[in-house]
């Protein structure tokens, strides 16, 4: 009894956290040894080069800047075990409530050296889900410091959506209906880079990938053209947190909390994987969300 009554004050106090900042940091999910053979594991699947859902950009002097693979839990055994292991189901619960459903899942990868940032932006903003208000979980393959690209957020700027857009070079905004035609992309392509769940077309998924990420190796600035992002007058001034975690460390935050990511100055590379969920009650136009996995693996049989 005295457990479970421990359990439950544990509980809502992850739950007011969540509810008044966006966000909830919950150490020791996960052990340093599992993460880290699964990025040795990681690496060699990499530079094997057979993942489907692969997205690379390029930097000025044609670097690799930053990598993007898109739905390894459902693919790969080991990042299903990861997504669905229940010290991590049990957190997702405590703040979405049961019958959660995993949307979406990416592995972002920023090479050592990389100017590979994001700036602020909320992920709601990229997705077609009602409502606005699902969970991801930032998952850090290793330590990662301010200097290693952090996660940085803006506490209590999750309550609305704001109104985004693009910019060249970061100042220059890039003409709206070019901004329409690109987020239009993104819905065709599958919400969330979810072209098998989400009812996605895999043609608009590969001209999509063409155009943000292939096109990069001959036109770097192209890269600017997936900085979906919050005006950057709106965010002068802000109150911002660094996040700085620990392998085995995970990032709860809200779907329209204000986060970005800076350039990875160190000598090693920098993986996350982060893995998106929603409510019992969201909804996709056009598509069940019966159909999207349960948070929560049971067994069968």
């Amino acid at each position: 009894m005295k457990e479970s009554m421990s359990k439950q004050q544990g509980s809502a106090a992850l739950r007011n956290h969540y509810e008044r900042d966006g966000y909830v940091v919950v150490p020791g999910i996960f052990s340093r040894d599992l993460l880290t053979s699964l990025r040795g594991y990681t690496e060699e699947m990499l530079a094997a080069s057979n993942q489907r859902l692969v997205q690379t950009a390029f930097d000025a002097g044609g670097a690799v800047k930053l990598v993007k693979v898109s739905g390894l839990a459902e693919r790969d055994a080991r990042y299903r075990e990861l997504a669905t292991a229940p010290a991590l189901v049990d957190v997702v619960e405590a703040l979405l409530g049961p019958e959660a459903r995993r949307f979406r899942d990416v592995l972002v990868v920023k090479p050592a050296r990389t100017g590979g940032a994001f700036s602020y932006h909320q992920d709601s903003a990229y997705w077609d889900v009602e409502p606005k208000a699902l969970l991801s979980c930032w998952i850090a393959l290793g330590d990662v410091s301010q200097e290693a690209s952090c996660l940085r957020v803006v506490p209590q700027s999750h309550e609305e959506l704001v109104e985004h857009g693009l910019y060249f070079g970061g100042k220059k905004p890039v003409p709206r209906p070019i901004v329409r035609g690109l987020r239009r992309l993104v819905s065709l392509a599958g919400t969330g880079d979810n072209p098998d769940q989400a009812a996605g077309s895999m043609l608009a998924w590969r001209l999509k990938q063409l155009i943000l990420a292939r096109a990069t190796r001959v036109a770097p600035f192209v890269f600017d053209l997936q900085d979906y992002r919050i005006p950057p007058a709106m965010t002068v001034n802000r109150r911002e947190v660094e996040l700085p975690v620990r392998a085995g460390d995970v990032i709860f935050f809200h779907s329209l909390l204000w986060h970005a990511s800076g350039p990875n100055r160190t000598e090693a590379s920098r993986y996350a994987e982060i893995i998106s969920f929603m409510g019992a009650n969201a909804r996709i136009e056009g598509r069940s969300t019966a159909t999207f996995p349960a948070a929560r693996a049971h067994d069968v049989g």
